[in-house]
């Protein structure tokens, strides 16, 4: 689909920006389809990326996917080299990539059980980053906190790489998912913009919610540790109103102003969107938001 590569660029660049010295060397794809994934990682780690290895249980999706990196020719030069495809996930913990995702996967397995078997053959694979991706919903959001907590609470370790796994993004803790644990359960998602193919009935910018979550090995910096916003943030006259999944496992509302949190703090939340991470070292910093929204004037 032509909103996939936005999305993988959006997850792509977050990396970047948090740790722009990391220069992965590989990539697996899980579930490649057409290979916007390695198109996005390329854009963005086309210097240090010399593997892209592409796995897809059709063999027709993997040929179309080979026949785009050559610009639609069966025998042309691949814009992106090192591109490796085959139809079956290799399971062998002897070799890792940098880099594992999948995208919009794990819901069309089977089973529960089918899925467990999965998220641990991909994370036996990571070296750094394991990144899953599903639909902007309820059911999306529920399979991969499923497979984040497999993750963490199994604490599976590769003959060869001993290394703990640890949420990187977007949740600032480890604890149960306070979005799903509410009273009324909200999908964690987010949004990407992008502009679809020009045709004279396809001109309007357009948007693609998605659930996600990146693990990594090794321990958590302090910056992961900022909450995260979790919904559009909004911009009134003299305040502004974050919703943040704190580093404490809890939903806050957030009515941040200059007077209150300082003028730097307040800039701060005035130019974030949906996604940031909100520079507030503890949820404390931020006293409890009145009960009703403080008038606009």
């Amino acid at each position: 689909m032509s909103t996939y590569p936005t999305v993988w660029y959006c997850i792509f660049l977050q990396i970047h920006a948090q740790i722009p010295e990391f220069q992965p060397q590989t990539l697996m794809d899980f579930g490649s389809g057409t290979g916007s994934v390695t198109w996005a990682a390329h854009s963005i780690w086309g210097q240090s990326l010399r593997e892209y290895m592409c796995v897809d249980s059709s063999a027709a999706m993997l040929d179309l996917a080979e026949k785009l990196l050559k610009g639609g020719s069966e025998y042309g030069e691949p814009y992106v080299p090192g591109v490796f495809f085959r139809q079956f996930l290799p399971v062998s913990p002897k070799v890792q990539f940098s880099v594992v995702v999948s995208a919009f996967s794990l819901s069309e397995l089977p089973s529960k059980a089918d899925r467990a078997e999965v998220v641990q053959t991909l994370w036996r694979k990571t070296s750094d980053f394991l990144i899953l991706v599903e639909s902007g919903t309820k059911a999306g959001h529920r399979l991969l906190m499923e497979a984040r907590d497999l993750v963490l609470k199994g604490r599976e370790k590769s003959p060869l790489d001993p290394r703990p796994g640890f949420v990187f993004a977007p949740c600032p803790h480890e604890l149960a998912c306070p979005q799903l644990t509410a009273s009324k359960p909200l999908a964690c998602s987010f949004s990407q913009a992008y502009h679809p193919i020009p045709f004279s009935w396809n001109k309007k910018p357009k948007e693609e919610k998605f659930s996600m979550v990146i693990l990594a090995r090794g321990s958590p910096g302090e910056a992961t540790r900022w909450p995260r916003i979790t919904q559009p943030v909004l911009k009134r006259p003299r305040h502004v109103h974050c919703h943040l999944c704190c580093p404490d496992g809890h939903m806050q509302h957030a009515v941040i102003t200059a007077r209150r949190h300082g003028r730097d703090l307040y800039r701060c939340a005035r130019v974030s969107s949906w996604g940031d991470l909100l520079p507030v070292i503890t949820p404390s910093e931020l006293p409890p938001s009145p009960a009703e929204d403080p008038p606009e004037s």
